[in-house]
């Protein structure tokens, strides 16, 4: 009888081992979440809360993730970016470089428990900045693809290749990757474009809604 309480209590132990072992890992990624600098400010993911309410909001995504099995496995990020902005004539006067990009390569890493991609974008025409067409850059995201999973902002997808965008875009400084440019306002300096159509990234103001290029008045 002794025996199997004692053999219970070690497994309750262990158990309980394991749990903190895993919220631990999850209190630090919503630490290193919250602080990493991507956008030439600070992207602040759920800025609000606490660590352990972070940690906790992100073990559900990662089970909800899971639960959707052969269906695709996406895990999204919400959160508040350090810069914002509400209509396209910010956007223009605030960034280095305006281009219409096509995506020649895309490849996602991850850096300190986040996943970030970057592409080498061929710059189809440059409406403002020190750069040439048919130069490259290369543009860092935060979110992308690790291990059979999908990691998005605020819904908002990393490029892939042969996309076509408009971007407005800043260099990056920091330790993530060298010579990059970042799109400002984490997302809201992103329009996926066919030619004709643009499509603003989710979560933007009404003032950065556009349906064309046209309503982008880049010219």
């Amino acid at each position: 009888m002794n025996q199997v309480i004692s053999d219970k209590m070690k497994r309750n132990t262990i158990l309980k081992g394991r749990f903190l072992m895993i919220y631990k890992e999850m209190v630090i990624f919503a630490i290193i979440a919250t602080s990493i600098v991507v956008t030439g400010g600070y992207l602040y993911v759920s800025a609000n809360q606490t660590a352990s309410s972070q940690a906790n909001q992100w073990q559900e995504d990662v089970h909800g993730a899971e639960n959707k099995g052969k269906a695709g496995t996406t895990i999204n990020i919400s959160g508040d970016v350090h810069e914002s902005f509400t209509n396209i004539e910010q956007l223009k006067d605030s960034s280095e470089l305006i281009a219409e990009v096509e995506i020649e390569k895309s490849d996602s890493f991850p850096y300190k428990h986040v996943v970030f991609t970057l592409s080498e974008a061929k710059l189809l025409h440059v409406y403002k900045g020190e750069v040439q067409n048919d130069e490259t850059i290369k543009i860092l995201e935060t979110g992308g693809y690790k291990d059979g999973t999908e990691y998005t902002f605020e819904g908002n997808k990393v490029f892939t290749e042969k996309e076509t965008a408009i971007v407005f875009l800043e260099k990056y400084e920091g330790p993530i990757v060298d010579h990059a440019y970042v799109i400002k306002g984490g997302y809201q300096g992103k329009f996926v474009t066919d030619g004709h159509t643009g499509k603003p990234a989710n979560g933007v103001q009404k003032g950065l809604q556009v349906k064309t290029m046209e309503e982008l008045d880049l010219e």
